[in-house]
């Protein structure tokens, strides 16, 4: 897509509240009864996707990371306690086969493709979208592992303030505030945040020796694992003639401590972080005629991302390292109702923009080298038709993503060819990569019963996925990593199928989902030695995972709340690597089950739940000195209304949460523990 046709398409955006005429909501939306209303499957309903809400967890003291682990399909990745470094995987994936959204505004940069859930906030949300079954309608990136859309509080029913404070173990201390106010044309909201810790937890070191010699093993206080943080979100909601217009902006600002692997703790290396996203969205109904409607959304992210190694703990040589990020892009989504032919038209088209520099700097922070800046553009055009049969009983969703990503960097000359004077000014040609795919998906809904009290549906999708090669692994890293400029996108192969029940009444509530699903992951990139002391990335890698997932959430009487979370996977390298070939993927337990148990009465709420995380390998060849055994995870909360006023919206709760209560020591990597028993308290003011 040309600047040109963008600039159409921007001035196109901004015109429509003055071309559009009030249409009847009636006559572009769907019948009341449809269940693709309730939350995101109303674009995908036949996708499985999970919805979760922040009032399920009211007073508890949680984090992102947190709160994604309990559900079916969704592993977590941590490299410490909270505040650590984590990333997240759906059914068996990598993570940089994640795609992470907010408010539909992509998070995932392209130098290492991750999204550290640390860097993200859950008290700003106002719910989570888990799509599990790969391209999501409105999205605009082929995701070989799903997608995850952090919704904010945009759209406040009541007008509410809330203050809260809490703190715990390892001198956590968290303050938040917000407000949300509206008008008949406008609605705002406000949100702060400030938490800190220290994450000084004690933990088992064995002193770099586990098997060798175990009478050196000892108890050591985590070091240098501090962290303090701080988000400021903002949402504006108004109305221009048909026109409804959102305006977000998050910031998020982060100082932590890396604390380095168990024995070899560090003392002073520490990191910086900013991220600021800033996101104009618009949706008008009936736009030029009564069955066309345009949704866009524009947006900018500004992120800064510092390390500083005074000591070069971590590395010698020039241990500092400053990285700029900016993206930004377009997105334009016209959805088109052809109710007397019984379908619906979903388009997406999409440029997505984003720069990247690092410098590398010594222990004073002084420059010493200076990368070249790397571009990448990425267009994007999706097609989604959603054919109903049969009084919308049957669903077909074809759905087709047209991709083409274009790289650039300038190139360097080798500075022992030239002079001081002419390298300071001479940059050879940019080196120009350009890659177009096509992914693609088909999805089924079958509605085999549906009344006023429950609906209960059969899905199914096959798909075919791409994730991008990063930056690091095309351009490589100076001294460590040789680029490959020849890589080929990793692709998958999707398929999943299932049943869905939905039953509420006056007295019951209940979500019930069983799927059954298989990745065949191909051309995974492998970094592989290319001489003694440097890696080469290659597409010689690939896995294939079969699973099952069975997730129930019930209520009942409005006062007992039970769920449960299966999910069973097996993912084996299928690598043509003969070291690998058959091996577990790391990290990927065969099953893993969470399940909570909670009643109200009067003005208390208490519960418990468990997680199990089954046995797996820390290790791509499966070692047994790198074999994880399976571990059970307890957790209690409670919390107790001093002062509840419905009638005017007022509460004043206090609660308390004790986390690992048998004090289980473990780890997801070797050298990085997790914390044992942990406790908070939390105190919060509504009014």
């Amino acid at each position: 897509m040309s600047f040109f046709h963008v600039s159409l398409l921007i001035l196109l955006l901004f015109l429509s509240p003055l071309l559009s005429e009030e249409a009847p909501l009636e006559v572009i939306g769907k019948p009341k009864n449809d269940p693709s209303l309730t939350g995101s499957t109303r674009e995908d309903p036949s996708g499985f996707t999970e919805i979760i809400k922040k009032e399920n967890f009211k007073g508890r003291y949680l984090s992102l990371s947190e709160v994604l682990e309990k559900e079916t399909g969704v592993r977590i990745k941590r490299y410490g306690g909270l505040g650590s470094y984590s990333t997240l995987s759906i059914r068996g994936s990598n993570a940089n086969q994640v795609k992470i959204y907010i408010d539909g505004i992509p998070l995932n940069n392209s130098e290492g493709g991750e999204v550290n859930l640390s860097d993200l906030s859950f008290d700003n949300l106002e719910r989570i979208e888990i799509h599990k079954s790969g391209m999501t309608p409105g999205l605009s990136s082929s995701a070989i592992g799903g997608s995850i859309n952090l919704i904010t509080n945009g759209k406040p029913l009541k007008r509410k303030t809330r203050v809260s404070f809490s703190g715990g173990s390892f001198n956590t201390f968290k303050v938040t505030g917000s407000h949300n106010d509206f008008t008949e044309n406008l609605q705002y909201g406000i949100f702060v945040l400030k938490e800190k810790s220290d994450q000084n937890f004690i933990f088992h070191s064995d002193n770099g020796t586990p098997a060798i010699n175990t009478l050196d093993d000892r108890d050591v206080r985590r070091k240098n694992a501090q962290f303090d943080r701080y988000n400021v979100t903002g949402n504006l909601s108004f109305k221009v003639r048909d026109t409804k217009v959102n305006l977000l902006n998050d910031f998020n600002y982060r100082i932590n401590g890396l604390p380095g692997p168990a024995s070899n703790q560090t003392e002073k290396v520490k990191r910086k972080y900013l991220r600021n996203t800033t996101g104009i969205s618009t949706s008008t109904k009936g736009l030029f005629f009564d069955n066309l409607s345009l949704d866009s959304r524009l947006y900018y992210t500004g992120a800064r991302d510092q390390l500083f190694d005074p000591r070069q703990e971590f590395s010698s040589g020039t241990p500092n390292s400053k990285a700029d990020i900016q993206q930004y892009g377009i997105h334009i989504l016209p959805t088109l109702y052809l109710l007397n032919y019984n379908q619906i038209l979903r388009f997406l088209i999409a440029n997505n923009r984003e720069s990247f520099i690092r410098d590398r700097r010594n222990s004073l922070d002084q420059v010493q080298d200076k990368s070249t800046k790397k571009f990448r553009n990425h267009n994007v055009l999706q097609i989604q038709d959603e054919i109903r049969i049969y009084k919308s009983i049957f669903k077909l969703l074809p759905s087709i993503q047209k991709e083409i990503y274009t790289d650039r960097f300038n190139t360097i000359p080798d500075i022992s060819t030239l002079s001081n004077s002419i390298f300071n000014d001479y940059r050879l040609p940019p080196t120009k990569n350009v890659t177009e795919f096509n992914s693609y998906r088909l999805g089924f809904l079958w509605i085999l019963n549906q009344n006023n009290e429950q609906s209960l549906s059969f899905k199914s999708n096959i798909s075919k996925e791409f994730r991008m090669p990063v930056f690091s692994e095309i351009f490589g890293e100076r001294g460590t990593v040789i680029g490959n400029t020849s890589l080929k996108p990793e692709k998958s192969r999707n398929v999943d199928a299932g049943l869905v029940h939905d039953y509420k009444n006056n007295r019951v509530s209940s979500h019930l989902n069983a799927s059954v699903f298989q990745k065949r992951i191909e051309d995974m990139i492998l970094f592989v030695p290319n001489s003694q002391f440097t890696l080469r990335p290659e597409n010689v890698d690939s896995a294939l995972i079969n699973g099952f997932e069975l997730g129930w959430k019930i209520i009942l009487d409005k006062k007992y709340r039970l769920q449960s979370n299966y999910t069973y996977q097996k993912a084996i390298n299928t690598s043509d690597v003969s070291y690998l070939n058959g091996k577990y993927l790391p990290l990927r337990p065969l099953h893993e089950w969470s399940g909570l148990a909670g009643v109200k009465f009067f003005n208390w709420e208490m519960g418990g739940e468990a997680i199990f995380i089954g046995a797996s390998f820390r290790d791509r060849t499966n070692e047994y000195a790198n074999y994880q055994p399976g571990r059970w995870i307890y957790n209690l909360f409670m919390n107790y209304s001093l002062l509840k006023d419905e009638e005017n919206d007022k509460e004043l709760l206090i609660a308390f949460d004790l986390k690992n209560i048998l004090n289980y020591r473990t780890f997801d990597l070797v050298g990085y523990p997790l914390p044992g028993r942990h406790a908070y308290i939390h105190i919060s003011y509504v009014f």
